[in-house]
């Protein structure tokens, strides 16, 4: 039994306050060094009546002798979020940012993780990693993608808001939304409410910017095919794939219906992803690989690949998703003997309660002594 104040919420409020003062302190000493995709968002925030122009990241790649394209590719409503850093000099806004985004992520992270010290462990997976030292938004949405799912049942209308917010940051990251949250109806409806309030809120900064952003979606899509993907479409194009590829997304999707689904399955649709985007799934592969008892040696085993950083290549991506898959369609070696059957059970990804109980369960009294 792990002691409660291990594995309560102290625990997981130290553990987001210790990555916000490591990152921040981190993204601090590198943010002189290199220009990070912050840089870029901070320009956008800067320049937020006109994000798209080409001029504005040509003059960011000058002012940090940086070559190559690093075109501003979000929805207006990533504005929302990023204007208020922008208002900051660059070496604060950058720290700050980075910092809240560690904390934010890892508190959440820390509701999924069994016992919740062992979110400590994600400090050094790659896809955390490689997220947090550019300032990438993958935490946020995680962020928001895994407080939305421990809030569905007991707050509908909060897990909606969430969702709305990953969504409104990274569209992508939401596409199978609607066939992991059927059947949860009013957290929908307060998704839609809260998107389309996030929506009429960004036209703050001009109604033309929702006109050029399928433009710069587009420009960013070719620099994406230059970059080093994960997504399984990668490895070669046609339609030949890709269809096959979003049958399979939309498949895992509604066989997981968890965060499982919603991120894996959208890995198989979206025509880019790095593998920063993966950080939302750390969490969860941590959760496998420390309750290996109930999960399964499949998951530990999936899990191990994706925080080693081994889901590195579209080939990786495509054995990672294919392997998710065969969980659902033939049953898992477990470990047996007298360990694994008085081993008492920890929560997992799709059974968590908002408070950090597992669902359906009455948590088992203490024995003195």
């Amino acid at each position: 039994m792990i002691p409660s104040r291990l594995d309560g919420r102290g625990m997981r409020v130290a553990i987001a306050a210790l990555a916000f003062v490591v990152w921040a302190g981190f993204t601090a000493t590198h943010a002189p060094q290199k220009a990070a995709d912050f840089d870029v968002f901070w320009t956008a925030g800067r320049h937020a009546a006109a994000p798209y122009d080409p001029a504005i990241i040509a003059a960011l790649r000058a002012r940090f002798h940086v070559g190559g394209q690093i075109p501003f590719a979000y929805p207006p409503t990533f504005l929302l979020f990023v204007w208020p850093f922008a208002q900051l000099p660059l070496a604060l806004a950058y720290p700050l940012w980075t910092g809240l985004s560690a904390a934010l992520f890892f508190y959440a992270a820390a509701h999924l993780v069994r016992p919740a010290w062992l979110t400590l462990g994600l400090f050094i997976a790659p896809p955390v990693v490689l997220a947090i030292a550019p300032g990438q938004t993958s935490l946020i949405v995680g962020a928001a993608m895994i407080g939305g799912w421990l809030t569905l049942k007991d707050r509908p209308a909060l897990a909606g808001a969430l969702f709305a917010v990953a969504a409104c940051i990274k569209p992508q990251a939401m596409l199978l939304a609607p066939i992991v949250l059927w059947g949860h109806w009013r957290a929908m409806r307060w998704a839609a409410a809260a998107g389309f309030g996030l929506v009429l809120a960004s036209l703050v900064f001009g109604p033309d910017l929702w006109r050029q952003w399928p433009k710069a979606l587009a420009s960013f899509g070719h620099v994406a095919t230059l970059t080093d993907r994960v997504n399984p479409s990668a490895s070669m194009a046609g339609p030949w794939l890709a269809a096959p590829l979003a049958m399979l997304g939309a498949w895992l999707a509604w066989r997981w219906r968890d965060l499982t689904g919603l991120i894996a399955g959208g890995l198989c649709l979206t025509p880019y992803a790095h593998q920063y985007d993966l950080a939302p799934l750390a969490p969860i592969a941590l959760s496998w690989l420390a309750d290996y008892r109930r999960q399964g040696y499949g998951r530990a085993a999936a899990g191990a690949a994706l925080l080693a950083g081994l889901v590195a290549t579209p080939l990786a991506g495509l054995l990672f998703v294919l392997g998710l898959a065969g969980m659902r369609l033939w049953p898992q070696p477990r470990p047996s003997g007298l360990a694994w059957r008085d081993a008492a059970p920890l929560p997992s990804d799709s059974s968590i309660r908002g408070d950090g109980r597992e669902a359906g369960r009455t948590p088992a009294p203490v024995r003195p002594g």
